[in-house]
């Protein structure tokens, strides 16, 4: 035990040196040695007993000699027990108490903290950066504990709002944002629970923003998910499945989600489009939404429409050209998705007949029935229809069509019908009835037997037509297809569209009576190929009163 003795004493201040031993001692208490001397019984022993801030025992002055009487021990601190059971001592220093206070707020044992901060601002003096230092610590871990009792109540809320008043004595304490960024996560898991989007990713957008983690990170692309899907406006989410892809990049449903979200947007302009009438953009748009949305039925729908209103204006460029054909087909595409417009339904009933079939210049019909009740029998165009008078049902006769009932005048009349029945044209064919003729059959024999019922028609084999018209000098276009008649002056407008007296569907010639100082030019006779259509140029070179005089003949030359 000598040679510890000697160790301690050789630290002893070289003021203390050549004192006795007793008197050493004391001056080592007195330099901040952690250790106290006594005498025993059997000889000097060293004990340690605690901090350099422990009170010194009573020293003997340097000049008094050793008593050689035993020296008793230090009394021991008063001690005092924490909720949680920790020991603290009373009478120590300020410091000792914020360095313990620090190391069990660490350990998150908030209660014992604050009782040891609330000791050491007792022991610091007033006004010091020590006692404003536990005086925070202290109100700190008083809203830290007041925050964990909440969360165990399960009463988050008022859990969050002491962990906020600890941020704002201390905005960077971490154990602060670890246990307010719990509570957030927590919140926000409730109102997802309920549906409330923007309230579950307000509390996790926070929550991640105090203590990040793979959780809360996969919590809010759940709820920013569940946003978007009930998010109507486009634009807002797809700034919602940009977040989600912001946090998750491989995240599928909000690729899918993304995807739609800009097929409905590509859609909305396509609309705007649409309105404004520009059809060729509108369709390049729905096209693109569709290219990201195959099932968007909105895009889907558009672009029928948008393609529709083209095949319209495709038409009407066709018909200014003359091209009728074509004309039709775009009318009629137009009329299949938007049927009852009063102009196209009259353009495709011009064009009809414009477009009718090559008639032939002659036609037949040969109806055969046995029955011994009088029956009517009904022709238009190539469609024949027959009912007994009496009961008005129908029949199933035996009928050979040659040709079809022109839909312009033609010379109709009975045939050499069976002597066995009286027939009688009930109506003949015109343009007040659609070129529908009736027949009327009353057979003679009151007995069941065949009827043979026989009418024709003729068309006309000549005509012609006289146009007048005062004229400037110029040139100017003549058409003549059917029953329409138009003229154009020398800008493109047309002076003249009318209905005269109708071109056949046949291979005609047709010829002009000459005008002094007007010349005229044939451009086509009406042939299969251009629909039987006459076309003429006239050049005028001086005013005149023009009289335009045309006629045509089956045959001619």
């Amino acid at each position: 035990m000598t040679h510890r003795i000697r160790s301690l004493l050789s630290l002893a201040p070289r003021g203390c040196a050549g004192w006795a031993l007793p008197s050493q001692l004391a001056c080592l208490f007195r330099a901040g040695a952690l250790g106290a001397a006594f005498m025993t019984a059997g000889g000097l022993a060293i004990a340690q007993i605690g901090r350099s801030d422990a009170p010194p025992p009573p020293a003997a002055p340097p000049s008094a000699p050793a008593s050689g009487k035993r020296t008793a021990p230090p009394p021991r601190p008063k001690m005092v027990k924490t909720p949680s059971g920790v020991s603290m001592p009373l009478g120590r220093s300020a410091e000792f108490y914020l360095e313990e206070g620090n190391e069990l707020f660490g350990k998150e044992d908030f209660v014992s903290a604050k009782m040891f901060f609330e000791q050491g601002g007792k022991a610091a003096r007033a006004k010091t950066d020590l006692a404003e230092a536990l005086q925070r610590r202290r109100e700190v871990a008083t809203r830290m504990a007041a925050g964990a009792q909440s969360e165990r109540e399960g009463n988050l809320s008022e859990a969050l709002g002491e962990y906020d008043k600890a941020l704002a004595i201390e905005s960077a304490n971490p154990l602060a944002k670890k246990h307010a960024a719990r509570a957030l996560k927590m919140l926000g898991a409730a109102a997802a629970l309920t549906r409330d989007w923007a309230s579950a990713i307000a509390y996790l957008d926070r929550s991640r923003e105090l203590s990040p983690s793979p959780e809360t990170d996969e919590a809010l692309v759940s709820a920013l998910l569940g946003l978007a899907s009930g998010q109507s406006d486009p634009a807002q989410a797809q700034e919602t499945y940009q977040r989600v892809l912001a946090l998750a990049p491989s995240n599928d449903d909000a690729r899918k989600g993304l995807q739609r979200t800009e097929s409905a947007i590509r859609a909305r302009r396509a609309e705007e489009a649409f309105r404004a009438g520009r059809y060729n953009e509108a369709r390049s748009e729905y096209e693109a939404a569709l290219s990201l949305d195959a099932n968007n039925a909105a895009a889907t729908a558009g672009k029928a429409k948008a393609e529709a209103y083209l095949a319209r204006l495709a038409a009407d460029e066709a018909y200014r050209q003359r091209d009728f054909r074509a004309a039709s087909a775009g009318y009629e595409k137009f009329n299949a998705f938007a049927p009852g417009d009063a102009d196209v339904t009259a353009r495709l009933g011009e064009l009809s007949v414009r477009l009718e079939p090559a008639l032939p210049l002659r036609g037949r019909l040969t109806y055969k029935l046995k029955t011994a009740s009088p029956f009517r029998i009904r022709l238009q165009g190539d469609r024949v229809e027959s009912a007994l008078l009496d009961s008005e049902s129908r029949i199933e006769p035996d009928i050979k069509l040659d040709g079809r009932l022109p839909a312009r005048d033609s010379l109709f009349r009975l045939g050499k019908s069976s002597s066995n029945a009286l027939v009688r044209v009930a109506a003949m064919p015109t343009a007040a009835n659609n070129y529908t003729a009736e027949l009327i059959v009353t057979p003679k024999n009151p007995r069941s037997e065949e009827v043979l019922v026989v009418a024709e028609w003729t068309l006309p084999t000549k005509g012609g037509l006289q146009w007048r018209k005062s004229l400037e000098p110029g040139a100017y276009r003549v058409y003549w297809q059917g029953p329409y008649f138009e003229v154009f002056d020398p800008t493109g407008a047309r002076i003249e569209s009318g209905v005269q007296s109708p071109l056949p569907r046949q291979p005609v010639v047709v010829k002009i009576k000459p005008v002094k100082g007007v010349t005229f030019q044939v451009v086509g006779q009406p042939s299969l190929e251009n629909d039987f259509a006459f076309a003429l140029n006239v050049a005028v070179t001086a005013p005149t009163n023009l009289i335009l005089d045309l006629s045509w003949a089956v045959g001619g030359k």
